[in-house]
């Protein structure tokens, strides 16, 4: 499968889905509230175990590749991290991450940027203490050079969260999301200590945070 053609299609889909994705957080519906913290649990879980890292390891700087409607940057930043650099592909996200940071009195310590996370051009060589990427290896063709390329601007570690091949769940969400023109990808653990193997790492922590998925980190 041709990479550019992936991304292209993932920001298409994110584009118009960017909304549908934030209203999955605060719902007010109480069903929905109960059926996203049930049957979407890992997108909670993942954000969870990120901002306890970055907390435990006294991170000041945070990169939050995928940063989507900002849900999770705003978490860093009122947890205590002085910086927040926020990366997505979908336009539509961006917008409603700075609407968000704005609204939650947020947005001096939060920036946000419309760009493909592989292309960015960090000033001055800047690096992150933490730099984390929550539901994106999910749509990523070639997550090698991704691994090694958020390595490179990290100062202590990288944490992101991937899909497991499930029988049902996974194979539903492909199809759904295909149908749609998203290509999505799962891992399983053997295939994640080996990628990032592959992209440099040495000390890999991998937690199963739920049935259908992992939380990798790798240190530095």
């Amino acid at each position: 499968m041709n990479v550019e053609s992936t991304q292209h299609r993932v920001s298409k889909f994110w584009t118009n889905q960017a909304q549908v994705w934030d209203d999955l957080y605060d719902t007010p519906s109480p069903f929905w509230r109960w059926f996203n913290r049930v049957f979407r649990k890992a997108m909670f879980l993942r954000a969870e175990y990120a901002l306890k890292y970055c907390v435990e390891n006294d991170c000041k700087t945070v990169l939050d590749v995928g940063s989507g409607s900002g849900r999770v940057a705003c978490l860093y930043a009122n947890a205590g991290m002085e910086k927040v650099i926020g990366v997505d592909v979908a336009p539509t996200m961006v917008e409603l991450a700075k609407q968000l940071a704005k609204e939650r009195g947020v947005d001096h310590l939060c920036e946000f940027t419309n760009s493909d996370f592989m292309e960015v051009d960090f000033r001055d060589g800047e690096t992150f203490d933490a730099v984390a990427a929550l539901g994106v290896f999910d749509y990523l063709a070639d997550p090698v050079p991704f691994a090694r390329r958020m390595g490179e601007v990290a100062n202590k570690f990288i944490f992101f969260s991937a899909p497991s091949p499930t029988l049902v769940r996974h194979n539903l969400r492909r199809i759904r999301y295909g149908l749609r023109g998203c290509p999505v990808f799962c891992y399983t653990k053997k295939q994640l200590r080996a990628m990032m193997q592959e992209a440099g790492f040495e000390r890999i922590e991998i937690i199963r945070a739920t049935m259908a998925g992992y939380c990798v980190i790798g240190w530095k």
